[in-house]
């Protein structure tokens, strides 16, 4: 059936706009998929520090010793966070000391209190300012006063010569203003009214700001001493977690398989530390699989998309061009209709974001056996196959056609916990076939 150029060029556009939908739809989806690592990173960063304080309960040697040897951090070794707390200690101690010692702490009740001598002044300095600044703002108020006042207009110290045009323009400035107030005559009779309130009123501005200044150093003080004090009451607890975050930078890059191992020669510890590793393992890996999502997947998409969108308007406009418009074609040169890998794509963005969803709900760690590939936690989470949009994870499947995982023989399905039971309701949705070029 024969076609118009015109036609053609309208198919096309209509193709680039669909094209443009799909592409606004991956980036959406790399969005929520920010979103969820951003969900995952407060989990990750959870299940590091419960981790880090299973290895290290406690500031003493005997817990630097154990958590060195069980996990081969040596940092303690070098800086020793009790030196740390001590010398701050000592600090915050002198700095208490020396507020103490401050006669106007000593006095902040008297002083700053609802009837303090302080407040009392502060209050009866403002009520004094009040009428003045009322009386000074009738003069301010007015358009130029505050300039001629700061130039010395019609007083010994005004400069301006009668040659010059601004002598001309501040004089009648200063005419209108005398005729507003109703007064004879600027340098006589406006300045002296004037400076009748204002010199009082800057003596005033003073004493408040003073007052003011007064008050808030003692409230400043105050408020100082409290966050010193509660700081020090809480201070060994302050460098243990800061301590267990400092072996846990350590913990998040090490071979935890490897730890697993290690740690087995240490009863008491064992299950605790086995639990926080398994977990610290498998939320690293839902964090790389997400962020292979993000970062790889979808953009890759996007850029066979975006390429496919610059032709299709480049045969837009091959097609508007006045020599083609309007001739005849065979409709073999109308493309696919998009409309149908359209929906595709929206299927399977919802699909991935219904499994992204149950991944961050996943929380069933402790069957997982660490000696296994991180990329055997998507199957024991999910027990479904990866999607297309994480390629690397796909190839890996892909490649090991039948894989499964291992699971701890020591490991006891108590049934799904609350995050997983979310999870398995969010994958109800089924498994991804192919993607929209499929």
């Amino acid at each position: 059936m024969p076609v118009t150029g015109a036609q053609v060029a309208q198919h096309y556009k209509q193709q680039a706009s669909t094209l443009g939908s799909m592409i606004a739809s991956n980036n959406q989806l790399i969005e929520d998929m920010k979103k969820a690592d951003a969900d995952i990173a407060q989990e990750h960063a959870a299940a590091r520090g419960d981790l880090a304080a299973a290895y290290l309960p406690e500031l003493s040697d005997a817990a630097f010793e154990r958590a060195g040897r069980l996990t081969g951090f040596q940092g303690f070794q070098r800086r020793d966070p009790r030196v740390a707390l001590a010398a701050e200690k000592k600090g915050i101690q002198a700095q208490l000391a020396k507020i103490d010692a401050d006669e106007r702490y000593q006095r902040r009740d008297v002083l700053v209190g609802p009837a303090g001598t302080l407040t009392q002044e502060l209050e009866l300095a403002k009520e004094t300012l009040e009428p003045l600044e009322t009386e000074c703002a009738r003069f301010e108020s007015l358009e130029g006063f505050s300039e001629l006042i700061q130039i010395g207009y019609d007083t010994h110290d005004f400069k301006e010569k009668w040659w010059h045009a601004t002598y001309w323009h501040h004089w009648s400035a200063g005419d209108r203003i005398c005729k507003t107030l109703e007064m004879n005559d600027f340098g006589d009779d406006v300045i002296p009214a004037y400076q009748k309130f204002a010199e009082p009123r800057d003596v005033m501005r003073a004493d408040v700001e003073r007052l003011e200044k007064d008050l808030d150093a003692i409230h400043t003080m105050t408020k100082q001493r409290d966050e010193l004090a509660d700081r020090l009451a809480h201070l060994d607890e302050i460098y243990l977690e800061q301590a267990q975050d400092f072996l846990g930078e350590h913990l998040e890059h090490a071979d935890l398989a490897l730890l697993e191992q290690w740690i087995a020669s240490e009863p008491d510890l064992q299950r605790p530390v086995q639990q926080g590793l398994r977990r610290l393992s498998g939320v690293q890996a839902k964090r790389k699989f997400v962020g292979e999502i993000a970062q790889q997947g979808i953009p890759q998409t996007n850029a066979q998309l975006q390429e496919r969108l610059d032709k299709t308007i480049q045969k837009a406009g091959k097609f508007q061009r006045p020599n083609k418009m309007y001739a005849s074609y065979d409709d073999s040169v109308i493309g696919d209709d998009l409309q149908a890998k359209q929906a595709a794509l929206e299927a399977q963005n919802d699909k991935l974001r219904r499994r992204v969803d149950s991944l961050v709900l996943a929380r069933r760690y402790d069957g997982f056996n660490l000696s296994q590939d991180s990329q055997l936690w998507w199957l024991y989470l999910l027990d479904s196959p990866p999607p297309r949009y994480a390629p690397g994870l796909y190839d890996y499947y892909s490649r090991r056609p039948g894989v499964t995982y291992i699971v701890e023989p020591d490991y006891v399905d108590l049934g799904p916990s609350t995050g997983n039971a979310a999870a398995a309701a969010v994958m109800a949705g089924g498994l991804e076939s192919g993607g929209y070029l499929s």
